[in-house]
């Protein structure tokens, strides 16, 4: 399977970066795809990564991310991120919302880690879904400003966050 996964956002402190919290999306959206990158490869799958850390605006930013993603076939695009809002728990989102067994698996096995199940939703209005070719879904992994959401994820891991991303996009 030819995979892309974007590492949401720029670093922090770049114009598109992430949400602030108690902790910080663009750096643990990096722990994250990073980990997922390197457990995909090396169960035989070809990763691209389409994470681009510095740019000049949000606009710039999300125009290059989506240029990476579709440079070259993929069967699946999947960005990484961490919610914010005061919410509780993990989501995934799919354009018009759309339940590709992937998106689904991929709330399930987070679910299954301990986080609230927020189910899969329409994404369409995201620029990053909207305009991959591919089959897309934009994860969001946990609040980075609730609690008990943060502390879950820390007790927890970005590996074990990664391996469950990834048995949901494998179906392994």
């Amino acid at each position: 399977m030819r995979i892309g996964i974007n590492c949401g956002h720029t670093v922090s402190g770049q114009p598109g970066c992430g949400a602030v919290g108690i902790i910080d999306e663009s750096k643990e959206t990096r722990e994250v795809g990073n980990r997922l990158m390197t457990i995909l490869k090396n169960a035989g799958h070809t990763v691209v990564n389409c994470t681009n850390d510095y740019a000049k605006s949000t606009s710039e930013n999300l125009a290059e991310i989506v240029r990476m993603a579709n440079a070259q076939p993929l069967d699946l695009f999947v960005s990484i991120h961490f919610n914010s809002g005061g919410g509780k728990g993990s989501e995934v989102y799919t354009f018009d919302g759309r339940r590709h067994a992937e998106a689904v698996a991929a709330c399930d096995k987070l679910h299954a880690l301990g986080f609230v199940n927020r189910g899969v939703k329409d994404g369409s209005h995201l620029y990053v879904i909207h305009r991959t070719i591919a089959k897309s879904m934009l994860v969001e992994v946990c609040f980075v400003d609730t609690q008990s959401d943060v502390d879950l994820y820390h007790e927890l891991g970005a590996d074990k966050v990664a391996a469950a991303i990834a048995a949901a996009i494998t179906g392994k």
